[in-house]
């Protein structure tokens, strides 16, 4: 899940990130890349065209199914067509990125122990848990079986980098990217980013990909290519004059409902039985809509959700 900034020092982030990007492009794997990402346009046709897109948080659209698994993916792409899932790339101990949300294993899997410090091998060995609490099969994924999944099913891969050092994001940053390439991916992922200054240094190093930024005010869109932002504007309350001035800027506005049970605005909206404040966010300029209840936010958007059906992308 975004917050709005990146744990560093504001003045700090740009002189670090600024000598990381120079050596993480110099280290990149050379790859054919397009002028700007093949998903803008796709984007541009939702907002023009009263679409709006669902946003799967950790991919779940059900309690009965591990967050961050490949049935997650799966359900989320058969019960909302053209979804966007939003999953958690890890770093194994060997340089595998696997899909986990938390730095350690309990709370989601069969183990124990921090992702980083664990083999690919030893990963694979637990099983997932669901939300539910009924073990599964399955073991946590790879990034690769993730997005590949998601590409057979047709749903939009939102990878998040997780806020951390200046160093450890982008050395992430640099591995995904690579992943995405590796797998034909850069024209069904969004890379999520916590900050403007991360943003620009990952949006440097992967051009033909969608950025999502932390955007606080119109400000922050400075040195940014506005073709390839998803602006986050939180998970706390509206901000319909923000959300019209980025609008009319030519960029998307992500807003989320999601966050811990009982205080996220998902919970509240249900609360009364009538979940339409969905439809208000849409009517105040929101997008995406980035949820833990996205078969609730269907059940009111179904006619926007078919104008985003005739996007091509």
């Amino acid at each position: 899940m975004q917050s709005l900034r990146s744990p560093m020092p504001r003045l700090v982030v740009p002189v670090l990130l600024s000598v990381l990007l120079a050596s993480a492009r110099a280290a990149a794997p050379v790859a054919q890349v397009s002028a700007g990402p093949a998903l803008a346009a796709y984007f541009d046709c939702i907002r023009q065209g009263g679409g709006v897109l669902i946003s799967a948080h950790r991919a779940q659209s059900a309690d009965d199914h591990p967050e961050n698994s490949i049935a997650a993916i799966e359900m989320t792409g058969r019960a909302i067509p053209g979804a966007i899932v939003e999953i958690d790339a890890a770093l194994t101990r060997d340089g595998t990125l696997v899909l986990m949300h938390d730095e350690t294993l309990e709370r989601t899997t069969t183990g124990r122990g921090r992702v980083a410090d664990l083999t690919l091998a030893e990963v694979r060995a637990v099983h997932l848990e669901a939300t539910d609490g009924v073990i599964t099969d399955a073991p946590p994924p790879t990034l690769r079986e993730a997005l590949d999944t998601a590409g057979r099913v047709g749903v939009i891969a939102s990878i998040d980098l997780k806020p951390s050092t200046a160093a450890v994001t982008i050395a992430l940053a640099r591995a995904v990217v690579a992943e995405v390439r590796a797998a034909g991916a850069g024209d069904r992922v969004i890379l999520i980013t916590y900050s403007p200054e991360t943003a620009r240094a990952v949006a440097a190093l992967a051009p033909e990909m969608m950025i999502s930024a932390g955007l606080d005010d119109m400000a922050d869109l400075e040195g940014l290519s506005t073709p390839q932002i998803l602006a986050w504007t939180g998970t706390r309350e509206a901000r319909p004059a923000l959300w019209r001035a980025l609008g009319e800027a030519g960029v998307e506005v992500q807003f989320g409902t999601l966050g811990a049970p009982g205080r996220r605005l998902d919970d509240r909206y249900a609360a009364d039985g009538d979940v339409s404040e969905y439809r208000t966010l849409f009517d105040q300029g929101a997008v995406v809509i980035a949820t833990d209840a996205p078969l609730a936010v269907r059940s009111v958007l179904a006619p926007q959700l078919a104008a985003a059906a005739r996007c091509e992308r």
